[in-house]
């Protein structure tokens, strides 16, 4: 498979493995919902075993049964409704979306090996996976990133002719708000400047075309 950081994806008719959503560390907390306690147990067990020998194991995903895994992700939209009500249209898209998706031998593959690695004590990663679902299950917050990113991850790139940004609305908004500013926080295009801020960028702008003026002629009178 690809190089990623962590990923979704399915085993399609043709045999191969298609990945449908990349993420990163912190891991996107849609996918945390696909989990049980049991599947978090199992998995720390098969990297902690590969650590041990310094080895690293032949299957580095969790293979979910799909119908379970979605079944259990749908039970903790109540979780979402209630601490992140502008996540819920992208959630149901995303479950929607995992449940057309071809997956040839039913099963939902989550591979977090990656991220794993990323802590010195793997004790430390299978406390924040357990940490995480008992939140869902138990109504305790947590904060997550309300990105792209921090929600279903990225949509990866594949030879599916079902795409998720054509599929998804919330998707294609939510990725823009991420690209031009998520609250505000970077600039939006086409958004409109303070008359203060228009005239300190002015002020700005006037003063580099000074100084490349000035620096301009000095290299002139310099190569005279």
């Amino acid at each position: 498979m690809e190089s990623r950081s962590a990923c979704v994806f399915a085993k399609q008719r043709d045999g191969q493995e298609a990945p449908l959503f990349e993420g990163g560390n912190p891991l996107p907390f849609f996918w945390l919902m696909l989990l049980s306690e049991d599947d978090i147990r199992h998995y720390s067990k098969k990297i902690k075993q590969a650590a041990h020998t310094r080895t690293i194991p032949d299957d580095t995903s969790i293979a979910l049964d799909k119908l379970k895994a979605l079944t259990r992700a749908t039970g903790r939209r109540s979780y979402i409704e209630k601490y992140y009500t502008s996540c819920l249209p992208l959630f149901d898209e995303w479950i929607h979306f995992l449940q057309i998706s071809d997956f040839a031998d039913m099963k939902i593959y989550v591979d977090l090996y990656k991220v794993s690695t990323c802590y010195t004590n793997l004790d430390d990663f299978e406390e924040s996976l357990q940490r995480a679902i008992t939140g869902f299950d138990q109504d305790r917050q947590a904060w997550y990133e309300n990105t792209i990113a921090g929600t279903c991850g990225h949509e990866a790139r594949n030879k599916n002719k079902r795409r998720f940004v054509d599929f998804s609305p919330s998707y294609r908004d939510k990725n823009k708000k991420d690209i031009y500013g998520h609250f505000d926080q970077r600039i939006h295009l086409g958004k409109t400047m303070s008359p203060r801020k228009r005239m300190m960028l002015t002020v700005l702008v006037l003063t580099a075309i000074t100084l490349l003026i000035i620096g301009i002629i000095a290299l002139l009178y310099w190569m005279k």
